[in-house]
């Protein structure tokens, strides 16, 4: 591969998720019987945003938004920008300037400890952090809202899985409106992953994907389908705290080791081919999608290459194009897994330790779904699938290497749709493309 440096840099940083970054999950430090009767935040009639928080005790109050200029960590990396908010009184406030349409994120950060809105009801989890949210109507965000339409539903489904260390894994399944189990109707089937640090919830919440789904299907933009929400996360079952095995799990957006073939290696046998005995979903290529944003959409790269006649629409949104090995890399790896097997062959016990347990869990991988890129592209290529989309923002760390991809797609004669966005590597980008690719489907 030619992009081994910036493939590199991803590992290292891609625990950074959708880069909302904060010390600690912020928690509501206020009593309510303290706290007089406010509202916040207030959405003005020029769609600036004031935010009222009541505490007489702080000595600096600041306001943290993705509405706000990032600030440059290093590199192309960056996060939410923070403003002072201006004490009166008992209360801190702030008021932003007009906002475009979309949905904001924020928290507060009060004498340096990250809290929530404790007046806004609105949150979102994304990986570690709780989220306060508001939505600025019109344009792109009205496809975020519960509107009066037909709904869907979610179903989380708990699936056998054939990775090591689980007999059971859960996903949530998208059912469109007036879908029933009792009739003949067949549907298409979007699977959508997620980035690294999600799981099967992290397109509900941040991604909207059900309001989004609702409201395309009520307004004919898009045809009714199901879509399929996996948990790509290879050390966890589902959701942290969802899982009655493991309860006790913090999120962490460290997610290496879901980027060494596993996933890939059984996404067909484990998840496609549940859906397909459980729910009324058509099987044909032409019947199928995937997508997946970051990490998912190494994943929806690499599942595709590899059953090259499984989906005609592919959406790539700011995907990590790469692992960051090379085919000689990947040579090397088998190599080890090999030897590493021999030796636990003749030795039972080697493997049982924590540092043996460590090199198992990085050796028992299937690194051969990386390998033979250009190959498996000319299979997947022949015939092309209906839709080959690729998304990203002008300013995400992911360009450089969606730039290389193109690049390599171009040279091999495959067609592909790019949508080149502002912005970088963020839920507001994800959600676009998304409602850019629905319509674009079956």
């Amino acid at each position: 591969m030619k992009t081994i440096f910036s493939g590199l840099f991803i590992i290292l940083f891609i625990g950074i998720g959708v880069m909302n970054i904060y010390a600690e999950e912020p928690t509501d430090v206020n009593s309510v019987n303290d706290t007089p009767v406010l509202v916040s935040p207030i959405i003005n009639k020029n769609n600036s945003v004031t935010f009222t928080y009541y505490n007489p005790e702080a000595d600096e109050v600041y306001i943290k938004g993705n509405f706000l200029p990032r600030k440059k960590i290093f590199g192309p990396f960056s996060k939410d920008g923070k403003k002072k908010m201006q004490r009166q009184g008992d209360l801190w406030v702030y008021t932003t300037d007009s906002l475009p349409s979309d949905l904001y994120t924020y928290s507060f950060e009060v004498d340096d400890e990250p809290v929530y809105d404790p007046i806004n009801p609105d949150k979102v989890r994304d990986v570690a952090d709780t989220l306060s949210y508001f939505v600025i109507n019109g344009k792109v965000a009205d496809d975020y809202l519960r509107h009066n339409v037909p709904h869907g539903k979610i179903e989380m489904v708990w699936y056998p899985s054939q990775l090591p260390g689980f007999e059971k894994r859960r996903m949530a399944v998208y059912l469109p409106p007036h879908f029933s189990s009792q009739s003949t109707k067949k549907y298409p089937v979007l699977y959508l992953l997620h980035g690294s640090g999600g799981d099967e919830e992290a397109w509900i919440e941040c991604g909207k994907v059900v309001e989004i789904m609702d409201n395309l299907i009520a307004q004919k933009r898009c045809k009714p389908m199901i879509v399929v929400l996996p948990n790509g996360n290879i050390n966890l079952a589902a959701t942290p705290g969802k899982d009655p095995e493991n309860p006790h799990v913090d999120p962490t957006g460290n997610n290496i080791s879901s980027m060494f073939g596993r996933i890939e290696s059984v996404f067909m046998n484990d998840i496609v081919d549940f859906v397909e005995s459980r729910y009324p979903v058509k099987t044909d290529k032409a019947d199928r999608a995937i997508a997946g944003l970051s990490l998912g959409g190494l994943h929806t790269k690499f599942i595709t290459l590899n059953n090259p006649q499984s989906f005609d629409y592919i959406g790539l949104f700011s995907a990590q194009t790469t692992n960051a090995m090379n085919s000689h890399r990947i040579e090397k790896v088998l190599d080890l897994n090999a030897v590493w097997s021999e030796i636990k062959d003749t030795i039972s016990s080697i493997g049982e330790g924590r540092l043996g347990r460590k090199i198992t869990d990085l050796t028992d991988t299937d690194i051969s779904i990386y390998d033979d890129e250009e190959e498996k592209l000319s299979a997947q290529f022949n015939p092309p699938p209906r839709l080959y989309y690729i998304a990203v923002g002008k300013d995400d760390f992911t360009k450089r290497l969606n730039d290389d991809w193109r690049l390599t797609l171009t040279e091999h004669g495959c067609t592909f749709v790019y949508n080149e966005s502002d912005g970088g590597h963020t839920w507001e980008n994800w959600r676009r493309y998304l409602v850019d690719f629905l319509p674009r489907l079956f």
